[in-house]
Order: C-alpha cells, then sequence, then structure tokens
C-alpha cells in the first residue's frame, strides 16, 4: 500500500514519521590528535575524544516529546543553602542572647535585622526544594505519557517534499500542529509553555 501525500498527490518522498525522526539522527565520533602533557619527571600522552548526536531540523520538528530534564542540580542547591541557613540561625540566636536594646522599638528592630538573613536563606532553600518538586513532577507526567504519544505518532506520515505531516486520509500540518497533536495525546501538551 503507498501512501501518497495530500498535497502534492506524491509517494516518492513520503516516509512514516518514525522513519524520517530517526533517519535526522547521526551518531558522531570524533578523535583529537595526541598532546604531550609534562607531568612530574616524565611526559603523559593524552587524546581527546568527542561523542554526540547530530540531529535534523526536521527530526527535532518530529520529536515526540519533551525532553526529561533532571532535578538534581536544584536538590543540590537546596541542601547546599541549607549550611548558611543554619550559619545565620546560629548567629542570630547568639545576638539575641545578648544585652537587649534600651527601647521597644529598638529591641524590635534588632530582633528584625537579626532574623532577616536566616528568613531569607530557608526562604530560599524552600524556593529550590519547590522547583526540585515541580521538576520531578513534570519529568513524570511525561514519562507516563510517553505510551500515549508514540502510539499517536506512529501512525503519522511526513511528506519531504512538502514538508508537512499528514494522517492517511487526513489533511498535511505544519510539523509544529503535529507535535502540539502528538503532545496534546501524551496529555503533556501544558508543557509546551513552560519548556
Amino acid at each position: 500500500m503507498e501512501i501518497a501525500c495530500p498535497q502534492c498527490a506524491q509517494v516518492d518522498q513520503v516516509q512514516s514519521v518514525p522513519a524520517a525522526f530517526q533517519g535526522g539522527q547521526t551518531t558522531y565520533r570524533v578523535q583529537g590528535g595526541v598532546t604531550a602533557v609534562p607531568a612530574g619527571d616524565g611526559v603523559v600522552y593524552a587524546s581527546t575524544t568527542h561523542r554526540g548526536v547530530s540531529v535534523t531540523a526536521t527530526a527535532a520538528a518530529l520529536n515526540p516529546y519533551p525532553v526529561v530534564r533532571g532535578a538534581g542540580c536544584l536538590l543540590t542547591v537546596a541542601l547546599f543553602l541549607l549550611i548558611p541557613a543554619f550559619a545565620f540561625v546560629s548567629f542570630a540566636t547568639g545576638a539575641g542572647a545578648g544585652d537587649p536594646a534600651p527601647t521597644a522599638g529598638g529591641r524590635v528592630g534588632q530582633l528584625a535585622g537579626t532574623w532577616f538573613f536566616p528568613f531569607v536563606s530557608f526562604a530560599l532553600v524552600a524556593l529550590f526544594a519547590v522547583l526540585f518538586v515541580l521538576r520531578l513532577r513534570r519529568n513524570a507526567r511525561i514519562r507516563r505519557g510517553i505510551p500515549d504519544a508514540l502510539a499517536y505518532w506512529r501512525q503519522a506520515w511526513f511528506c519531504h517534499r512538502c514538508g508537512g505531516v499528514f494522517f492517511p486520509r487526513g489533511e498535511l500540518m505544519s510539523a509544529a500542529a503535529f507535535r502540539g497533536q502528538v503532545w496534546r495525546a501524551g496529555d503533556y501538551a501544558g508543557l509546551i509553555r513552560r519548556r
């Protein structure tokens, strides 16, 4: 069975979306030259190797799901900020135990100034902890939607001549419109604006 593009009515440049997506990705490896690096009494010879994936614009436009981003850096920052937060609390409790200010207004100002930095530090810890949880929830939502999105994505066809995507007996649409439909099928269309 040959599937013709609904716009140009040709079959020679029509390819399934998974095949067009896979064909637009190339894995490469580059081996660098050998460099002599002095080390102590001798010389160490080192070379560099770079590996990567080259992705065409077409393959990027046909990507069936958003990138799952790591959340570990947000947790690391939150935990790292706990150190100054507890240090500020230690200073604040030590300063509050000192000589009280002579007036009630002076005591309020002293307490506000003493506890300002601990409050800001813990607010930053809370902010990064919330961002960590939100990133985990986003990634979980993407993972849950991948099977449904892929099932929808595999049914489509791409016309290289027209640069559009279509379903059998359907209209030609842009790759961006198709990606929006795939993401709606995976129930992560709301993540399009929050990338």
